[in-house]
């Protein structure tokens, strides 16, 4: 089946379909827009007002992330995937999913490592050049239940240049409490000092990265 088989039907054709032949790299963005859109809507000139549909196509058919590059493809819709959050730095790989393009999985998460995904659908990807910055991690903390501890953790975060996005705090009959607050994170170089520091700060018990950030 050719490419143009393969997505024929126009907009009737299967959403779940259109992301795996994306996805595998069968056929491109363009081709896809050129099949529901007709050509003469493409190539509108520079001084025509913007057209909505198309412009809906383009935004849906987009990159999701443009942080992670799909070896050997371009035009494909990629997110990282909630379930492990990866960040700069950590060797990741994809997943062709569907209805949804290329999932992006740090190579530790349970999902990988428990063959929840199908082999068959894995797929390589890279981390772009520049993509430091702009990712929100989600920490939980482990610490003694005193005045000030709350203080205490957001300053050594904010000594680390580290933005604080949201915090909750939740104290126990045993004298502990925990925080779980997201932060905003360059990379993985970025984490590892601020889950130094953080540990370095007096009463503090025991500092993770949870798999989700909200």
């Amino acid at each position: 089946m050719g490419d143009h088989e393969h997505v024929a039907g126009g907009v009737g054709a299967r959403l779940d379909d259109l992301f795996v032949a994306l996805g595998y790299g069968k056929v491109s963005a363009r081709q896809v827009l050129a099949r529901v859109v007709p050509a003469e809507k493409l190539e509108r000139k520079p001084e025509e007002k913007p057209r909505p549909v198309v412009d809906a196509l383009k935004r849906l058919l987009r990159r999701g992330d443009e942080r992670i590059t799909v070896k050997g493809t371009d035009d494909l819709l990629v997110y990282r995937a909630r379930c492990c959050n990866p960040i700069m730095g950590e060797p990741i790989v994809g997943y062709i999913t569907r209805g949804k393009g290329v999932s992006v999985h740090s190579q530790s998460c349970p999902n990988v490592t428990n063959m929840v995904y199908d082999p068959e659908r894995r797929i390589a990807v890279d981390w772009e050049a520049g993509a430091e910055g702009g990712y929100e991690v989600r920490l939980a903390v482990e610490l003694q239940d005193r005045p000030g501890a709350l203080a205490a953790v957001t300053a050594a975060l904010a000594a680390m240049k580290t933005d604080v996005r949201d915090a909750q705090v939740r104290t126990f009959d045993d004298k502990t409490a925990s925080i779980e607050i997201t932060v905003r994170i360059n990379d993985t170089k970025h984490l590892e000092r601020v889950l130094k520091s953080v540990r370095g700060v007096s009463g503090v018990i025991d500092v993770a990265r949870q798999a989700v950030a909200r």
